[in-house]
């Protein structure tokens, strides 16, 4: 438990240390972020899977921040929010490629009896029992749209 928050807390340490104040800055708004969540849910230390999903958000919210910045002609801005996507992606267990999720979406699809729309439900269930937080979730709704 709370092998995250350790982590990015050396990080803030040796960031301030090395004066790298891009990192501090995106480092303290993470751990800020975890301490937000064990507040609002009145526990010590949340779970491995619970920062996980605390972080993957915080990636999303910057990708959308990239895409606004980039059709708003702000490619500062847009550098500045990918350096941190960056950043934030090295704490994250490595993310399957496209070609890997449309191969285990057609995997677990014929395992499970996948009949299309109706099975959804079952099948998200099932997908995030063994693969939660290494895919992307739009690439499983488009590998599994390809089937259906």
């Amino acid at each position: 438990m709370g092998t995250y928050l350790d982590r990015l807390t050396a990080d803030m340490k040796a960031a301030m240390k090395s004066g790298d104040k891009p990192k501090l800055e995106v480092v303290r708004m993470l751990i800020s972020d975890l301490k937000k969540k064990a507040i609002d849910t009145q526990v010590d230390a949340l779970k491995d899977d619970d920062e996980a999903t605390i972080l993957q958000k915080a990636v999303k919210t910057r990708q959308d921040s990239v895409a606004q910045a980039t059709a708003a002609g702000r490619p500062e801005i847009a550098l500045k929010e990918q350096a941190e996507i960056t950043l934030i992606s090295t704490y994250l267990p490595a993310q399957m490629s496209a070609v890997e999720v449309s191969a285990k979406v057609k995997a677990l699809a014929a395992e499970i009896g996948y009949q299309g729309g109706k099975d959804t439900g079952r099948f998200m269930k099932e997908w995030m029992v063994r693969f939660k937080g290494v895919a992307d979730g739009k690439l499983v709704q488009d590998a599994l749209r390809q089937l259906g």
